[in-house]
């Protein structure tokens, strides 16, 4: 999975393209999610438009995050 933010009228939307699957890209969208939470970001945005895989570890960090 590739992750990439940027910041829009005080929103951060992370981009994500790829798959989001146990042991590929699970634990990198709980990091990208976390950063942006912990620098202080109140508004994020996920963009999914590119991700082409998830399973149900992808959606449980999801819902975890």
């Amino acid at each position: 999975m590739k992750a990439s933010t940027r910041t829009v009228d005080n929103v951060e939307i992370i981009s994500l393209q790829g798959k989001i699957t146990i042991g590929s890209g699970d634990t990198q969208l709980r990091e990208v999610i976390t950063n942006a939470v912990t620098s202080g970001k109140t508004n994020v945005l996920l963009d999914l438009s590119g991700v082409t895989t998830i399973d149900s570890s992808g959606i449980g960090e999801l819902v975890g995050s």
